[in-house]
């Protein structure tokens, strides 16, 4: 019951930056936008959750929430869903410390597990207009997840100080 994954997709929940929220508030949100989990998967995994689109969310604290069962294809960037696992974290663009390390264990983590992954932000999905081969910034239709993954991904234990909260 595995999928091919072929990326993951790091996104941010939109919200104030330091404040709570949680998987419910982000499964009411997406129930509200029309989003619905499957009743196989509902009845396997997180059954309290109709709509979630994520398969990790991590709340400010540096905890990591499950969304969706990593198998369950999910709903946070359409047009990918098929072959990604999608990560929220809580705020717009400034994390904190707790959060950037559970964001480096979990991607690690995911790594591992699927080797070919890329791992992206939401923005990075948007279209290149001008066929440079390069998502640049006015060609982003969200600016999800708030900082560059690519640069993130190159620093991981090193976040720049504005960078966090």
């Amino acid at each position: 019951m595995t999928r091919a994954i072929n990326g993951i997709i790091i996104h941010c929940a939109a919200t104030p930056n330091g404040k709570d929220f949680t998987v419910a508030d982000i499964d009411r949100w997406h129930d509200e936008r029309g989003f619905a989990r499957r009743g196989y998967w509902r009845m396997r995994f997180n059954q309290t959750l109709r709509a979630i689109g994520y398969h990790y969310v991590i709340y400010t604290s540096g905890e990591v929430a499950t969304g969706r069962h990593e198998y369950e294809v999910g709903a946070h960037a359409g047009g990918f869903n098929a072959k990604t696992i999608g990560i929220c974290m809580i705020g717009t663009d400034r994390y904190s410390a707790a959060q950037w390390e559970a964001l480096d264990n979990l991607v690690a983590g995911l790594q591992k597990e699927y080797p070919a992954a890329k791992v992206l932000g939401h923005r990075d999905l948007s279209p290149d207009l001008n066929g440079n081969g390069v998502i640049e910034p006015d060609e982003w239709t969200k600016t999800c997840p708030g900082f560059d993954v690519a640069t993130w991904l190159n620093l991981r234990k090193d976040v720049p100080a504005d960078w966090v909260y």
